[in-house]
């Protein structure tokens, strides 16, 4: 199976001065978007790759557990670094802290809807607050070379949709893109992302605005960017299971050409390399513990895949891993077709 085909070059789209080879971005998601996720989204064509969203308290305090999530390999780039916080000083320290150790550009993460992050006022909470927001964004670009950005949703409530006027702030202050979740905070993941408001930002700044929410099909994300709507897309729950999407819509908005779906022999294929991806991460014992949900999400795609679940929740060894997927061959794929994971609690 090829991982890396080459398409004809797209046209330039920079982030200050962090060129980027493709509109087809992938969101920073809590217990997935580690250093094997983020190198196989890259080869299959993602312009920009993000680590998992990190406190910056956390981060100032050199709390190992966070420090181990900014790792930033050479063959994984370009990458950016997630902070969450609402502290100006604290989130500049952390984005030098982040900068000093390969980032090469600084996202701030102001879209979080889960309680234990507004609780503390970050995320979708600061948010609400637009002079203190632009003054925390203020901070960290002062603070950093390299570019800075900020993802967040369109309001806290359709009320109080503020995302424009939250976006031109954020340029005023030298931010160098936006990226924009279709939807509120009090809507959570429920309901369609409202492309139109994601349109609206788009027209309200000269920065690149890149779009988020339900993006699941090559052709709906080229529409997107094609149209003017955005600038790019970042993709998140649509990947989960399928990184053949990223691969997807970078052909079809490079080439015009659309790339079939991935048959069900090479998904599985593409899968058992992601763990392998994993293990030499992170050894076999953790690795295949993380494992076990990708592994999950794949075989749900096979025909009478309820057998297997047990298989899954104790998946140990290398052994085990091949008997699962050995089953899911012989099952072939279910008629309706893959299955798409619901993911909701930890999406950047």
């Amino acid at each position: 199976m090829a991982l890396a085909l080459a398409d004809a070059p797209a046209p330039a789209l920079r982030i200050g001065d962090l060129e980027l080879s493709s509109p087809i971005l992938v969101a920073p998601m809590a217990g997935i978007t580690d250093v094997p996720f983020r190198r196989i989204a890259m080869e299959m064509g993602a312009g920009l790759v993000c680590t998992e969203m990190v406190a910056a308290e956390a981060v100032v305090r050199s709390v190992e557990a966070s420090l181990r999530l900014l790792q930033f390999p050479d063959d994984t780039r370009p990458v950016a670094a997630q902070l969450v916080g609402s502290d100006p000083a604290v989130m500049a320290a952390a984005a030098q802290v982040c900068a000093e150790r390969g980032a090469m550009a600084v996202d701030v993460n102001l879209g979080c809807p889960v309680r234990k992050v507004v609780g503390l006022g970050c995320g979708a909470a600061l948010a609400r607050d637009v002079a203190a927001t632009a003054r925390v964004l203020a901070a960290i670009v002062d603070a950093v070379d390299v570019p800075v950005t900020a993802k967040m949703r369109l309001g806290w409530d359709q009320g109080s949709i503020n995302a424009p006027l939250l976006a031109r702030s954020l340029a005023d202050v030298g931010v160098g893109a936006v990226t924009v979740h279709g939807r509120t905070r009090c809507q959570g993941y429920a309901g369609w992302a409202d492309w139109r408001e994601i349109a609206g930002v788009r027209a309200a700044v000269d920065i690149p605005v890149f779009g988020s929410g339900d993006l699941r099909d090559p052709e709906q994300i080229a529409h997107h960017i094609e149209s003017g709507h955005v600038d790019g897309v970042v993709i998140a729950r649509g990947m989960l299971g399928n990184f053949w999407l990223v691969r997807q819509a970078a052909h079809r908005l490079a080439t015009g050409e659309n790339l079939p779906d991935l048959p069900f022999v090479e998904r599985i294929e593409l899968g058992r390399r992601h763990l392998e991806e994993l293990i030499a991460h992170y050894g076999e014992a953790r690795a295949l513990r993380i494992g076990r949900k990708y592994v999950a999400w794949t075989i749900k795609g096979c025909d009478g895949a309820s057998r297997l679940r047990a298989m899954v929740q104790d998946l140990d060894s290398r052994e085990r891993l091949d008997a699962i997927y050995a089953e899911a061959l012989a099952a072939g794929e279910r008629p309706e077709g893959p299955y798409q994971p619901i993911f909701t609690s930890g999406e950047g």
